[in-house]
């Protein structure tokens, strides 16, 4: 009897954690995340600068849990960035993950609307490969290979839940404008 009680329970704690992982971005969060940014702004270039001058500056642009951890690191920066950030209604918990959902969702709307320019930039890209004298045609064929393959993987880890880029897509032209 305690075996399947405890399976039960377990079993509706997995779908309310699912549950809660997928509800959709509001219009309200997406809000306040901007606001927060704002407000975050002197602080985020002050530890850009640090890290990178540290060495720490090495996101990973192919981890697609690149934007929570940037925004985690926020949240843990200082004291006046953790109070920013409580004082927008998240908690050490709920900001890295919104945050980096909606930084995903803008992610993915410019890579949407700057596609025609990347695909002329990868054929390029190929052409120049195709036309290096001083490769083989084993090299080209990997460079090729290797350049689509990273271009897809990209493609691939910036996809955003479609409910999430609907909520942020009424904020991507001015937001994406200010950057």
């Amino acid at each position: 009897m305690f075996k399947k009680t405890l399976m039960a329970l377990c079993l509706v704690i997995a779908l309310a954690v699912s549950a809660y992982a997928e509800s959709p971005l509001t219009s309200d969060q997406v809000e306040r995340v901007f606001s927060a940014f704002e407000a975050l702004e002197t602080y985020t270039d002050q530890m850009d600068q640090e890290r990178e001058q540290s060495g720490e500056m090495d996101a990973d642009p192919f981890d697609p849990e690149m934007f929570s951890r940037e925004c985690s690191l926020m949240f843990g920066y200082n004291t006046e960035t953790r109070k920013i950030i409580e004082d927008h209604g998240f908690t050490y918990k709920t900001w890295p993950e919104t945050a980096g959902r909606v930084m995903k969702a803008m992610a993915y709307l410019a890579m949407q609307s700057e596609g025609e320019s990347g695909m002329e930039e990868m054929k390029e890209a190929l052409a120049q490969i195709e036309a290096d004298p001083n490769m083989s045609a084993e090299q080209k064929a990997a460079m090729k290979h290797h350049l689509q393959s990273a271009m897809s993987t990209v493609n691939t880890m910036m996809k955003a839940p479609e409910e999430d880029v609907k909520a942020v897509r009424p904020y991507f032209e001015k937001y994406a404008n200010e950057q």
